[in-house]
């Protein structure tokens, strides 16, 4: 019953609060909800705004720009900046150490994104504080779209292999898209955070190509940009249907990178996604299956004493459900989300079921309040929290 007690004292104290990045707002003069519903999930709309280059053609404020006399020179006359700030207190009566913690800031990052030209623009932002860790540079790149005059664009910099299926940074939930990140035995691939080129064709029937070349082994290793000789090659196929409403892609990917004692892995993934958006309701599923011919360091490779058979294959699951009561004009969220990764490595085993509320208290402040069960582990986690822009 004490254990009880505490949790409700906790969650009622620290009900936490979300907002979105409001330099594009400041730059527009536009609420948030124009692209949100809510911070950081995106409508449509944002999602058109993001792929046009954080940008809205014909409707530029001449004001945000210094006129140089330089047709070649594009000047913001402020640059664009803002601040994200999470905080979270969490209850995991099962954990074997801290049960009860204040995760505050768990994420501090400055923000800036705009135009370089007419078909040249940029994001980033610099992650100060994660799990009261620096971090450093996360999402970086340059974007350049309507290349050619064709509705061809090209992503060069530092990015998330996974964001053409669907970007982590607007997930609802502090749980994470586990599908994205997990690695198997030594290897260092995953559908996250890599290096390298992208580039996107989008068709006037609704079919989205993307092709991507990346360096494999993503920015965990400081100070190395690639760690061996080998680039890796991820695709994806998407069909849009019904306004948008329906959308079905399927995500591919190959690559090989070095192991100890002289020997590579060869990692693919392959799987399908689907998503449906109703005026009240989004649905989200995806899976992929990875395999590795040899994702273990060897110094000397003896079958024999192998911990584990060297070809390794794993399935991923993410499932998610957004509900809105009132549409876009909703203020308060509930998600639900389900996360499955099926491995014969005890380590890569991972399912959990979360359910997610949130309310909106400004436009960009959100209270959150999350209850997750770790199936695998028999572990609950209870947080609830703040994430605020400004």
């Amino acid at each position: 019953m004490r254990k009880i007690v505490v949790l409700i004292v906790m969650i009622m104290a620290f009900a936490t609060f979300a907002s979105a990045i409001p330099a594009f707002a400041r730059k527009y003069g536009y609420s948030c909800d124009v692209c949100h519903a809510p911070i950081p999930r995106l409508k449509a709309i944002g999602e058109e705004f993001m792929n046009n280059g954080y940008r809205i053609p014909g409707k530029e404020p001449p004001r945000a720009t210094i006129d140089t006399g330089d047709p070649t020179l594009l000047l913001q006359r402020e640059l664009p900046l803002a601040m994200r700030f999470d905080g979270f207190a969490s209850y995991e009566p099962n954990a074997a150490g801290v049960k009860g913690d204040f995760r505050t800031p768990f994420v501090m990052k400055i923000l800036s994104g705009g135009n370089i030209s007419d078909k040249i623009s940029y994001y980033t932002y610099f992650l100060m504080t994660e799990e009261s860790k620096l971090v450093g540079l996360e999402d970086t790149y340059l974007y350049f779209h309507d290349l050619f005059g064709l509705p061809l664009s090209l992503v060069f910099g530092q990015y998330r292999v996974s964001d053409p299926v669907k970007p982590s940074e607007i997930r609802m939930t502090f749980e994470e898209y586990k599908i994205f990140k997990f690695t198997v035995g030594d290897s260092k691939i995953a559908l996250s955070y890599d290096r390298g080129l992208m580039a996107g064709y989008a068709t006037k029937f609704g079919l989205d190509l993307v092709l991507q070349v990346v360096n494999g082994n993503g920015i965990d290793q400081q100070e190395i940009f690639d760690s061996d000789k080998y680039k890796s090659v991820a695709y994806r196929v998407a069909q849009s249907l019904w306004k948008g409403n329906i959308r079905l892609g399927i995500l591919g990917y190959a690559g090989k990178e070095e192991m100890l004692g002289g020997l590579t892995n060869k990692v693919t993934y392959f799987g399908p996604d689907v998503r449906l958006r109703f005026s009240n309701l989004e649905l989200m599923f995806e899976y992929v299956r990875r395999t590795d011919s040899n994702p273990f360091n060897r110094i000397e490779f003896n079958p024999t004493f192998a911990p584990e058979p060297q070809n390794q294959k794993t399935d991923a699951i993410l499932a998610e459900a957004v509900f809105a009561p009132q549409g876009d004009k909703s203020r308060t969220f509930f998600t639900f989300a389900f996360n499955n990764i099926d491995s014969r490595l005890d380590e890569v085993k991972y399912r959990t079921l979360t359910l997610n509320v949130c309310h909106l208290l400004r436009r960009n402040l959100k209270w959150i309040a999350e209850y997750t069960h770790d199936l695998v582990r028999d572990n609950h986690r209870l947080l609830t929290g703040i994430i605020t822009a400004f």
